[in-house]
């Protein structure tokens, strides 16, 4: 890829590093222990962290961000354990995703992957019941991928879980009694930790 010094953001770094998470960009010195290791290389060919870390430092904002890579990590930790540099990369990562999705809410930028569906909804479930609500989290997964019809977010919900559905069921985690949620006893803490959460953000 062709490196074009004039659209360059020498503040990009600085950005990533502002972000929680990011602190640690700068400690990289490129010797690829975080690509070697990822198994998410043995599936996806174009996968390569310490390119994205480089793209980075380098201020390649607009590459970075549009990435479809950027959304694959699977936050295993199996690059930070290696880290020579104790970069803990799946924080780093996420720090960056968290810029893209900002970003994206100012429309900015469109974001080809429908992982932040998932980890919102993930963390609604968390939010809401102190715990995973697996049907909520399907509910509100689906709705958002379908444009918030939750019609078409129900019809396209059952037609992927045909194949799977009935081994969720067996397990107990689309039969009846998961029909409702199992809150956790004291949801006022859980309350206080997300609004910590969320003035630490700030």
């Amino acid at each position: 890829m062709p490196i074009k010094t004039w659209e360059l953001d020498p503040n990009f770094r600085n950005e990533i590093m502002n972000e929680p998470g990011g602190e640690h960009l700068s400690a990289c010195f490129q010797c690829s222990t975080c690509t070697i290791g990822c198994p998410i290389t043995e599936i996806v060919s174009s996968y390569n962290p310490r390119k994205i870390i480089q793209m980075s430092l380098l201020g390649m904002r607009a590459e970075v961000l549009s990435n479809p890579d950027l959304w694959l990590c699977l936050i295993c930790q199996t690059c930070t354990s290696r880290c020579p540099q104790n970069v803990v990369i799946a924080d780093l990562l996420t720090a960056i995703r968290r810029i893209a999705e900002k970003d994206a809410e100012a429309g900015k930028l469109k974001i080809d992957s429908t992982r932040p569906l998932f980890d919102k909804a993930f963390q609604h479930q968390l939010e809401n019941h102190g715990r995973l609500y697996d049907i909520g989290l399907a509910r509100e997964y689906y709705k958002g991928k379908e444009g918030g019809s939750f019609l078409k977010g129900m019809l396209a919900m059952s037609k992927d879980y045909k194949d799977f559905g009935m081994r969720m069921f067996k397990k107990g985690k689309m039969g009846p009694k998961a029909l409702f949620a199992d809150n956790v006893k004291d949801r006022k803490v859980i309350k206080k930790i997300f609004e910590q959460m969320g003035e630490k953000e700030k």
